[in-house]
């Protein structure tokens, strides 16, 4: 029968970080030196996002986070998050995290690692740090009580290399969806931010620069260094043909380039596109099938939805930037706006519309960031003819299909990884290693 250890048997050293004030500051100017912070952890920053911090060589040589380095939170709400550091970096760690090295010799660190990410850990955390009123605090001795059972290096060589693969196909599709998402975005910029196939109709009819707006001469000179380059792919004929090779100005002040616009497109307001429809409280729903989603994102599933379809998701309250495309049967929190498409085709393009725009230069509100259907309903927007849109539609659409597709098969590798993971530490899973 294997015999039970505890995280301190499987340990080399244990220790919190660098005071925040006096030893690891957090600077404005970049000093080539990184500090993780556990809002870092929390949120699972990338290393170029951390803050940038001065600390002493002797500080730098004893705290540097090094390759098989486990961080965890030890205070405030976020206690018990962690993070695995899988390379060697020019970076410290902060006093409200520890910092865990462990004995190779023994066991694998990445296994340990993922001991940390199970049920039985965040129970343990729970029973540890959460045993008052008091803000969570959590003890290195306490933390390091966590217990876990013998397997041997080999067996969880072999349970990590398991879970190791799992995480890494979860990791490429985020990476893809993401690419797909930068795509998406690129592609309204182009078409409908800095007019570039318009641009590229007008050079081609011998439009002289001249002739352009004098707002849109840089971009003109631009198009035309683009396309000298040897990558340079011009549009498809029928996609071209649906953009005018001409600008013409509308007498509307609040519109950028002077109100210089493609001919033949229009200025609406964003009533004339969306209905923007107020979220509703979901407390009183039971749990269900249908997402719920407030400014972070999905938060829960419901019994019921609110509205079923394309729509706009835009926060009311707090955090103002996250906005949200969704086609579905849905429900939205009240401290969200939903919309409802009043044209065709015109949901995508007001969704990526929104991103270019700057919500937090719009807050009305005064002490918690807030937005207003008037507001909204008041944004003025350059669009384009409906065979143009129609067009968008389709290409964002393909797009989507594509996203879609990996966020399932990345639900099943989580499904997978989340069932293999207790028993493979538990040892439930005999695993073969010869």
């Amino acid at each position: 029968m294997a015999r039970k250890l505890t995280l301190a048997d499987a340990i080399l050293s244990a220790n919190t970080g660098l005071d925040a004030i006096k030893r690891a500051p957090i600077v404005e100017q970049y000093t080539g030196i990184k500090c993780l912070r556990i809002q870092d952890v929390n949120q699972k920053k990338d290393f170029l996002n951390w803050g940038n911090t001065l600390v002493e060589e002797k500080n730098f040589e004893k705290f540097q986070l090094k390759e098989n380095d486990i961080i965890i939170a030890r205070t405030g709400g976020s206690v018990g998050s962690n993070r695995y550091i899988n390379q060697e970096l020019q970076a410290v760690y902060n006093n409200g995290l520890i910092r865990i090295r462990v004995d190779t010799q023994k066991h694998n660190p990445k296994f340990i690692y993922y001991l940390l990410q199970t049920k039985q850990f965040e129970s343990h955390i729970n029973s540890i740090a959460y045993s008052t009123s008091a803000q969570p605090n959590m003890k290195i001795r306490d933390f390091l009580r966590l217990e876990f059972k013998e397997l041997g290096l080999e067996a969880e060589d072999k349970a990590e290399e398991i879970l190791s693969n799992l995480d890494a196909k979860i990791e490429l599709n985020r990476q893809t969806n993401q690419t797909l998402e930068q795509i998406a975005q690129a592609l309204f910029t182009s078409w409908f931010v800095n007019f570039d196939p318009v641009i590229d109709n007008a050079l081609a009819s011998g439009t002289n620069i001249n002739d352009f707006p004098e707002y849109l001469k840089h971009r003109v000179e631009h198009r035309k260094q683009a396309q000298q380059l040897a990558d340079y792919k011009p549009l498809p004929e029928d996609i071209r043909k649906l953009f005018p090779s001409e600008f013409e100005q509308k007498n509307e002040p609040s519109i950028r380039l002077s109100g210089w616009i493609p001919k033949g497109w229009n200025i609406k307001a964003m009533s004339d596109l969306l209905e923007v429809k107020y979220g509703k409280d979901h407390k009183n729903l039971d749990e269900g099938i249908y997402p719920v989603y407030g400014s972070g994102g999905l938060m829960r599933n419901a019994e019921e939805f609110l509205y079923e379809g394309e729509s706009v998701l835009i926060p009311r309250k707090g955090t103002l930037t996250n906005i949200m495309y969704v086609n579905e049967k849905f429900w939205t929190v009240d401290t969200m706006f939903y919309t409802i498409p009043k044209l065709e085709n015109v949901a995508k393009f007001t969704f990526y519309h929104l991103k270019t725009l700057d919500f937090t230069a719009m807050n009305v509100g005064s002490a918690v960031p807030s937005m207003t259907t008037k507001v909204l309903n008041a944004l003025q927007i350059i669009t384009p003819s409906p065979e143009l849109l129609q067009k968008f539609d389709e290409f964002i659409g393909i797009n989507n299909q594509k996203v879609v597709s990996s966020l399932s098969n990345t639900k099943q590798l989580e499904k997978l990884r989340d069932t293999l993971l207790p028993k493979l530490i538990s040892g439930e899973i005999t695993i073969k290693t010869d």
